[in-house]
């Protein structure tokens, strides 16, 4: 009976435990890209609030901008002066978030 060569038996073996590794590594990598697909799916759905969210403000400032105007509260001017307030407190806080 013919002996078994030892260098292609300890290939074969060097071979298979890294298959196996890769393996493990492969299954552990499944995982953390299908917990990223939930923390995805998440941040989707709070974008989604978030954008019906400010609609929902917009349709409100405008309701009022409107009621404003026809009870003569305040002219086109004053609305854009408010506007530009807001524009500059808005500008401001991203530049804030900017540094930070």
């Amino acid at each position: 009976m013919a002996g078994v060569d030892p260098l292609p038996a300890a290939a074969l073996a060097g071979l298979s435990v890294i298959a196996l590794i890769l393996a493990r590594r492969v299954r552990a990598l499944a995982g953390e890209l299908a917990d990223l697909r939930e923390r995805v799916d998440g941040l989707a759905t709070r974008l989604e609030t978030a954008e019906d969210d400010v609609a929902g403000a917009l349709e409100r400032t405008e309701v009022a901008e409107i009621v404003l105007l026809d009870k003569g509260l305040a002219d086109e001017e004053d609305l854009e002066a408010a506007r530009r307030r807001s524009d500059d407190a808005s500008a401001a806080a991203l530049a804030r978030d900017d540094l930070n």
